[in-house]
């Protein structure tokens, strides 16, 4: 999930109350939440308390009556300095710090302080007169800080910027799991650094290249330098490992290169020269991608996190004296911290052996359903195993509470199983009633709607239940919606095209009766051709929108016709529809990739496959129709930073790092040992209140993580299972009973560290991440209330 920063109202209210103590509840309890951004004062008396003219209040007070404006006054609560303060936190030099003094009718007050960002620095001793702000040094930003005594309040602002350089790995801890400690180590998992490539090249040796890398001359257009991942204006959620970079120009392999990273205020810098990783000595590779550093990558998607601040990216490269660039992307990042675990498909993992005649390693591959926990750099095996095909454990659908899963048995798909998840193990519970392929599961994992329109309990089904208004009896790819009021389905006739119905319904569900109501039509494709299918539909967080997969060219397998299939020569984007307005049916054209996906870079083996995945001839790879290489969407149950998060399979090449034909995704078929297939999970931002018919969706990313060597699918990203009261958190999305707060003790002064509750935030109100009934529930005005969470908007489109 994303996990949001705090908002206006939740770290500060809470610092606020543990500096003055239980004695200052009274004082606490008048301070009413405001947004930052309101008129400064004018010198004249007022009731803001966020005056001395620093761009209006952040908390108000009824009992305030302070003065302020340009000038500032020594009676009531003074704090000095007032202007805003900028400082430079660079690499390897002392932090620096800002002394703050307040004062009440000219004399020092012990007045309690609080600050927005804690990651960007802290304030102490607190409470007192004098205390000192100093940054962290791995975060910057602006910082507002507040200082309360005898029922007024007022605000100060510190810019923080930081500022680096670097040549070659700096030895950090996430430094050094970017860099392989072998050939085999490039493959194994997900890759090195959970991205792939080589690693991080060594530092820059000869002078006249850092020189060159500082002064490029070499006409880069000419030589047709160009980016092919990640993609312009691609939206980040903070916490994801860092991407893996990757160009392509007709001089081929670099000597050296220059990463350049900054924010549009200002608040970040960074400037990384590189040379070539060491492990293409070994593998006679050339110098064409490399990721940005971890710990670099951190800090500056922490610091850019938000709606008002953008990351720029440029990339300089060198050859034999010449630089040549820059090449710049603009991209933004989310107010958002990614959590939660993404489970999916795998056909040809090498975490559980089940099939022979793979050919490629030792002609052994495996059929399994794998998860990925973000900042992993590799999955875990969750269903399957070692052995036979009675082992293969694939066709899965996941609860968004990430409580449980169903999937079909590989030698027998007549034969399903429920697993039961927690954090570190999944237990298998075999289905006696029904096989369900793909069934739509229960927000809360207790039951399943089936293809069959039946409605399993879950894990075991003793007893299949009968539902009552369903319109249709042969369900494909059910979902309900997170808030398990709706569901949607494309009534199928048959596994022939002429029979599947070309429309997705949506119809209410009441659990307490299991009966079906309502049924509203959520897209048409009456008179388009019969190839053209809606499936593999999903809902938004806020349960008002679905996105699905849209079939413009069913799969043909011999005398097997697939519908809304991912194989054999299929064809699809992910389109979306509001529920309420069914009319505005709309390709997700960003997200597809429509006119900015890269053509093959020169280093493209040749391979040619057939549709049915076997390698057939030697010819250069066809990924000219990679915008209709787009499947099987699913969502992201809380919405975080403005946006829901589509998870969706694509056959679109992946950089240079997987490029042979699209369709080359079978073991049996292609060696995919030596060849990285394609086929993998791609996770792209939607705006979440867009109007419909518009194409509300971002460039998408490549989900760091999952098997490089493997046909991968079908990603369902799910919260993690809840945790107790008392655990420790960082949103109450993370909690069973959905509040996150401060524990009520203090350490030096600081804020309490935060733990899960089933009580109320003292601050009557809730942080985004927190339980909401209302919008209004939220501490921020401008929140909305989206399947029971609050949640932040985008600003930035």
């Amino acid at each position: 999930m994303l996990r949001p920063s705090w908002p206006w109202g939740k770290s500060l209210t809470a610092a606020l109350v543990l500096a003055f103590g239980a004695a200052a509840c009274e004082n606490y309890l008048d301070l009413v939440v405001h947004p930052l951004g309101g008129t400064g004062g004018n010198g004249g008396a007022t009731t803001s308390s966020g005056t001395d003219g620093t761009g209006g209040a952040l908390f108000m007070s009824t009992a305030s009556t302070s003065s302020g404006a340009g000038g500032v006054n020594t009676t009531g609560l003074v704090v000095v300095p007032v202007p805003l303060q900028t400082v430079t936190v660079t690499a390897g030099q002392p932090l620096p710090t800002v002394a703050y003094t307040a004062t009440f009718d000219g004399q020092p007050v012990g007045a309690a302080w609080g600050l927005d960002k804690g990651n960007v620095g802290t304030l102490a001793p607190i409470p007192g007169p004098m205390p000192t702000f100093t940054p962290t040094g791995t975060t910057g930003g602006l910082v507002t800080i507040l200082a309360s005594a005898n029922g007024k309040t007022v605000s100060r602002q510190v810019m923080v910027k930081l500022s680096s350089t670097q040549n070659g790995p700096n030895g950090s801890t996430g430094e050094q799991g970017q860099i392989p400690t072998g050939v085999g180590s490039l493959t194994n998992g997900g890759g090195v650094g959970g991205v792939g490539g080589e690693g991080l090249g060594g530092p820059v040796t000869t002078p006249g290249t850092l020189t060159a890398l500082g002064n490029p001359t070499g006409n880069g257009q000419a030589q047709g330098l160009k980016l092919l991942y990640p993609y312009d204006k691609t939206v980040w959620p903070r916490g994801i490992l860092a991407p893996l970079l990757m160009w392509d120009w007709s001089t081929g392999d670099a000597d050296a290169i220059e990463i350049q990273l900054h924010t549009t205020t200002g608040s970040f810098s960074w400037t990384g020269t590189f040379g070539r990783p060491a492990i293409l000595a070994q593998t006679g590779g050339k110098f064409i991608r490399m990721p940005i550093p971890q710990d670099v990558w951190q800090m500056a998607t922490d610091t850019a996190g938000g709606t008002s601040d953008q990351l720029i990216m440029s990339l300089t490269v060198a050859k034999g004296g010449v630089a040549y660039g820059p090449v710049t992307q603009t991209w933004t990042v989310a107010a958002g911290l990614l959590d939660g675990i993404i489970y999916y498909n795998s056909y040809g993992t090498q975490l559980a052996y089940n099939y022979m005649g793979g050919l490629g390693g030792n002609g052994q591959y495996g059929g399994a359903v794998l998860s990925i926990h973000v900042g992993d750099t590799g999955p875990k095996l969750v269903a399957g195993g070692n052995g036979d095909d009675t082992k293969c454990r694939v066709c899965h659908s996941v609860a968004a509470n990430g409580s449980s899963l169903v999937v079909q048995h590989g030698d027998d798909y007549s034969a399903s199983s429920a697993y039961v998840l927690t954090p570190t193990s999944s237990t298998e519970h075999p289905l006696a009633n029904s096989s369900p392929r793909f069934p739509g599961v229960y927000p809360d994992g207790t039951l399943a709607l089936d293809e069959n329109a039946e409605i399993l309990p879950l894990p075991a089904d003793p007893s299949v239940i009968a539902p009552t208004g369903l319109v249709a009896f042969d369900l494909g790819t059910p979902a309900f919606s997170p808030d398990g009021t709706l569901a949607v389905f494309n009534p199928q006739g048959s596994d022939t095209i002429a029979n599947i119905a070309q429309t997705l319904y949506v119809m209410s569900f009441a659990r307490g009766t299991s009966t079906f109501s309502n049924p509203v039509v959520v897209d048409s494709e009456n008179g388009a051709p019969a190839d053209t299918q809606p499936g593999w539909p999903a809902f938004f967080p806020d349960s008002k929108s679905v996105v699905f997969h849209h079939q413009t060219v069913a799969s043909v397998d011999g005398a097997d016709v697939d519908t809304v299939a991912t194989r054999a020569g299929a064809r699809a984007q992910i389109w979306w529809t509001n529920v309420k307005d069914a009319q505005h049916v709309t390709p997700l054209d960003q997200l597809n990739g429509k006119g900015y996906l890269p053509s093959l870079p020169a280093t493209t083996p040749a391979m040619d496959c057939d549709a049915d995945g076997n390698q057939v001839g030697t010819i250069t790879p066809d990924h000219s129709d990679d915008v209709n290489m787009n499947y099987e969407p699913t969502v992201n149950p809380v919405a975080s930073g403005g946006y829901a998060w589509v998870v969706f399979t694509s056959r679109r090449m992946y950089g240079s790092v997987a490029t042979i034909p699209p369709f080359c995704s079978d073991p049996s078929g292609v060696d995919l040992i030596d060849n990285i297939t394609p086929k993998k999970l791609w996770v792209a931002a939607v705006d979440l209140t867009a109007a419909p018919g518009t194409d509300a969706s971002h460039p998408a990313f490549y989900l760091p993580g999952q098997e490089l060597l493997a046909g991968n699918s079908r990603g369902f990203w799910v919260l993690d299972p809840c945790r107790a009261d008392g655990s420790s958190c960082t949103a109450g999305d993370q909690c069973c009973d959905g509040y996150c707060e401060p524990n009520g003790t203090t350490d030096g002064g600081a804020t309490g560290a935060l733990v899960c509750s089933n009580t109320p935030p003292t601050s009557m109100c809730s942080a985004v991440g927190e339980k909401c009934g209302t919008a209004a529930s939220c501490c921020d005005m401008t929140n909305l209330c989206v399947n029971g969470f609050c949640a932040q908007m985008s600003t930035i489109n």
